[in-house]
């Protein structure tokens, strides 16, 4: 498709319109960009004066060929919870277990970012790329996260004192002989 463009009166009145009131930055380049074209100045000088790259020029000229000018179509944010959805999902997090919920057969009381992954991609069919989305739902539910200490669950206590109580005896007795 040519780049070369010629408009009527009534079409830059049009362009020049758009170009002064629309919200748009991209939509406000194309139309400058058309008419910049139209006064025969060169892809790379209009490229050069929008801050923009050739092919972006190129493209409004054959959108506004089109007559999609101010066609936008930008991905939506379609793979996010909305508002309401991420509301259920941190009163879900905050008012029940996950053994607890009807729909799945978690054997767990406590939450986890892979029980939170699998609860989301059920009920609302989204499931984010990044594990730091779970941890920002975690922690507007009022969670914090922590890694358990290990410790094993034989261990008594009093063992472990007194055991602690004659390494530090032996310590002061016993002589360490350092050698390379």
């Amino acid at each position: 498709m040519s780049t070369k463009i010629k408009l009527t009166q009534k079409e830059k009145e049009q362009l020049l319109k758009i170009k002064k009131t629309n919200v748009s930055s991209i939509i406000r380049d194309r139309a400058q960009t058309v008419l910049a074209r139209n006064e025969e100045l060169t892809i790379a000088n209009i490229a050069k004066a929008l801050t923009r790259d050739d092919k972006f020029i190129r493209n409004s000229i054959i959108l506004y060929k089109q007559g999609a000018l101010e066609v936008t179509n930008f991905v939506s944010n379609n793979y996010k919870l909305s508002k309401e959805k991420r509301k259920a999902i941190i009163k879900i997090i905050q008012t029940e277990c996950p053994k607890d919920l009807k729909d799945f057969n978690f054997t767990t009381q406590f939450w986890s970012t892979d029980i939170l992954k699998k609860v989301i991609k059920k009920k609302y069919k989204i499931e984010y790329k990044n594990i730091k989305s779970y941890h920002d739902l975690f922690k507007e539910a009022g969670f914090t996260f922590k890694k358990p200490k290990t410790k094993d669950f034989r261990q008594d206590p009093e063992k472990i004192k007194e055991f602690k109580g004659a390494l530090k005896k032996s310590s002061k007795t016993t002589k360490i002989r350092l050698s390379w």
